[in-house]
């Protein structure tokens, strides 16, 4: 009953963001956005903490950077291994074309691959890396704070509930301001094929850490429901009173983040263009949104939008429903 308060609390809060950004003052407030990234900031701090409390955490260091890389190579496969099954199937059995960018999509435009890898663009992947190497050292200063600092009955949960109802206000508001049309997206069944298809191959790669590591199915679902958002993922696990599961989300997503942004581009060279929407996961609304239309073209911006914001309101749900099934 208490995993449904919280789960239904979560939605409140997200749907309260979503109703606050049509009122204009609200959502064109120059605060906003500093208000939402010191409260990411803050959440991320406190998760180190929490760690950094516990013996657990303390101990296994190692096994979390182990775990992370598993579950972030394990997405990844999973994810371009269901989509190439699926985009094969319609390759093959779909006469009737997709609507809108329908044979880009399948990769058949012959400016899919124009954004070939160059020297030129290492400079903006070194940029990509800016935010989530900022955000780590969020989470390592926090952990250090609780590792050094003098046990007391003090962890921050309280701060950081609070804190994740306010990041996921904020989200809410973000989403709206984003003008996807979800009615659009779901009159077009197809085109939920590359969210859903991205969000299964996720899950069933993820699956494959179960015998790997003695983890629950549980477990795994649950971080592997992070689809690549690191800053909301790891800090529902640890919300939720796994602060060493929560950390292994984190750097599970960062890794996945930074495996897509390496791979975007070869992916476009290789005229594969939804599967460089795929490995992007969440981010392909925002973080890898300008690789993925640099290495695939400008046509494939509406889809990747709109992978990335349905990938994104599923995180939300799924993470919290997966991990209390456990």
């Amino acid at each position: 009953m208490d995993a449904l308060i919280s789960l239904a609390l979560l939605f409140v809060f997200l749907f309260a963001g979503m109703l606050l950004a049509r009122i204009p003052r609200v959502a064109l407030s120059p605060w906003l956005k500093k208000i939402s990234a010191g409260v990411l900031f803050g959440l991320l701090f406190f998760m180190g903490f929490r760690m950094g409390r516990t013996t657990e955490g303390t101990a296994e260091l190692a096994r979390v950077g182990l775990l992370s890389a598993g579950f972030a190579l394990s997405t990844v496969v999973g994810t371009v291994a269901v989509l190439l099954l699926i985009f094969s199937f319609f390759r093959q059995g779909e006469r009737e074309p997709l609507p809108s960018t329908s044979a880009e999509f399948l990769g058949d435009d012959p400016a899919a691959g124009s954004g070939a890898f160059t020297a030129s663009r290492l400079p903006a992947f070194m940029i990509h890396l800016k935010d989530p190497l900022r955000l780590f050292a969020f989470v390592a200063a926090g952990f250090l704070a609780g590792l050094l600092l003098p046990a007391g009955g003090f962890t921050g949960e309280v701060i950081s509930t609070w804190m994740l109802r306010a990041l996921l206000l904020s989200i809410g508001m973000d989403l709206t301001a984003g003008g996807v049309s979800f009615r659009a997206v779901l009159a077009g069944k197809r085109t939920l094929l590359l969210p859903l298809g991205t969000a299964v191959g996720s899950l069933l790669g993820g699956l494959l850490m179960v015998p790997l590591f003695g983890l629950t199915p549980s477990e795994t679902l649950a971080v592997s429901s992070g689809f690549g958002w690191y800053s909301l993922s790891g800090v529902l696990i640890s919300d939720m009173g796994n602060p060493f599961l929560g950390s292994v989300a984190f750097m599970a997503n960062i890794l996945r983040e930074t495996m897509a942004l390496l791979a975007i581009p070869f992916l476009g060279e290789a005229r594969l263009p939804y599967l460089a929407v795929g490995v992007g996961g969440a981010t392909s609304m925002d973080v890898t949104l300008p690789l993925i239309e640099r290495s695939c073209g400008a046509w494939i911006v509406p889809l990747s939008i709109t992978s990335g914001a349905v990938l994104s309101l599923l995180v939300p749900v799924l993470v919290p429903l997966f991990y209390n099934l456990g």
